[in-house]
């Protein structure tokens, strides 16, 4: 029950949008971010410029959902030590 002479209680996160945006949706990007290689391995196949494209671009699209998933951990785990609760 919260006291009418208090300020409502509100998220440690509030102020940092861009980490509260990446502890609700950073598996979301992760994907996202991996597809974009994808996408540009798959266009690129298809403009006529080989194979090796496509197979490129899931390979780097790997690697970068990768690198993007364990950064949305490190500021998961950084939020969770850091900001009070």
């Amino acid at each position: 029950m919260s006291d009418p002479g208090f300020p409502p209680i509100e998220s440690a996160d509030r102020p940092y949008p861009a980490v509260r945006l990446l502890r609700r949706h950073g598996n979301w990007f992760a994907v996202c971010f991996g597809l974009l290689f994808v996408g540009a391995g798959a266009w690129a196949a298809a403009a006529g410029h080989g194979t090796i494209w496509l197979l490129s671009g899931f390979l780097a699209g790997a690697f970068a959902a990768f690198l993007m998933r364990s950064y949305v951990e490190l500021v998961r785990i950084i939020a969770d030590m850091l900001l009070p609760r």
